[in-house]
């Protein structure tokens, strides 16, 4: 492969992570999904996308693999993050302040996350956290 077909894949690659398809793209291409990129879903894809995983539970096909289980914890913090964020204003703030710092923290960490539990944990854990800290602007701003 020439150096400009290697860099043209890489655009295209780092085109499709960012609009929350990356996982779509590997599994398409019969290439291994690291566990990173899970959480790359919920960070970058379009609302309309959230919203479509929450609504088909058949998304994985109905074959039993791998990635069936990361589906199904992609699919329940969708249906949290839209529960508690259901216009795209208040999805793309939720985003920037929760969810890309929490990606970029897994990209940058020296032990990679391994099981759908902790995708789901570490992500309950942060929107957790922002509505504390969003209760406490509230109060603070309410004084």
């Amino acid at each position: 492969m020439t150096m400009r077909r290697r860099l043209r894949a890489l655009v295209k690659e780092c085109d499709v992570y960012l609009a929350g398809q990356y996982v779509d793209y590997l599994e398409a291409h019969h290439r291994p999904i690291p566990d990173w990129a899970w959480l790359g879903v919920l960070a970058h894809a379009r609302p309309e996308r959230l919203r479509a995983l929450v609504r088909d539970l058949s998304h994985d096909g109905g074959r039993p693999t791998r990635a069936t289980v990361w589906w199904q914890a992609v699919r329940f913090l969708a249906g949290e993050i839209l529960a508690g964020h259901d216009s795209d204003r208040n999805l793309e703030e939720l985003r920037r302040s929760v969810l890309v710092p929490l990606e970029l923290k897994w990209l940058a960490a020296s032990e990679p996350m391994q099981r759908p539990r902790q995708l789901v944990r570490a992500v309950l854990d942060a929107l957790d956290q922002y509505q504390i800290s969003g209760a406490d602007d509230i109060d603070a701003c309410g004084s």
